[in-house]
């Protein structure tokens, strides 16, 4: 009997133990969501090379016989969503923001042609999808929040956070990307997230 009774007195402790844990980690995300939507902090994400691989889209719209770069074009590539790949790191983090109260913000480098799926296939993650296309325009969409991080994988992007006095942190693109240029992480000193071409 003695030894029952043993057995269930270290099971009892060790739930107790146990709930103890998980009420001082709830506690800590307590406060911690509190004093971010309190605050209304904010990050940001760039969209393409970023959050998501979206060279599948650009390629169905080049293949489509669509005049590059003009509002069919735009269209054919907002709405080609289903063909873009979630980058799994910069989708991991942008969650753990969201879960601790952050509200994530979508930075689109195109014009905003057909979008309206695109900003609904998003507004689970991110409550606001800014198209920001065209010079200086990420850079204003960011000093008109109170942003803390901004996630990119451009130089460009880069450039634009710390102009916006945002903390700027870089995401690495996929090797098979479409994109090329405006690329050299670590050459501006910034913080490269590591594996995050992925």
């Amino acid at each position: 009997m003695g030894e029952l009774t043993k057995k269930a007195k270290a099971k009892v402790d060790k739930g107790v133990s146990n709930a103890k844990k998980i009420l001082s980690l709830m506690m800590i995300w307590g406060l911690i969501f509190s004093v971010v939507t309190i605050g209304r902090l904010r990050v940001a994400f760039d969209y393409d090379d970023t959050l998501v691989f979206s060279t599948p889209a650009m390629r169905k719209a080049y293949s489509s016989g669509a005049i590059p770069h003009t509002a069919q074009f735009w269209k054919i590539v907002n709405q080609s969503y289903d063909l873009e790949q979630p980058k799994f790191m910069t989708h991991a983090i942008a969650w753990v923001f969201r879960l601790a109260g952050f509200q994530p913000t979508i930075l689109v480098s195109r014009p905003p042609d057909g979008g309206e799926p695109l900003r609904k296939e998003w507004r689970h993650l991110a409550p606001k999808l800014v198209f920001a296309s065209g010079a200086d325009a990420k850079r204003v969409a960011l000093s008109q929040g109170n942003y803390l991080l901004f996630f990119g994988d451009s130089d460009t992007d880069i450039r634009e956070a710390r102009a916006a006095h945002v903390f700027p942190v870089r995401i690495r693109r996929s090797r098979t990307s479409i994109f090329k240029e405006d690329y050299h992480p670590g050459s501006l000193h910034e913080l490269v997230i590591p594996f995050s071409e992925y």
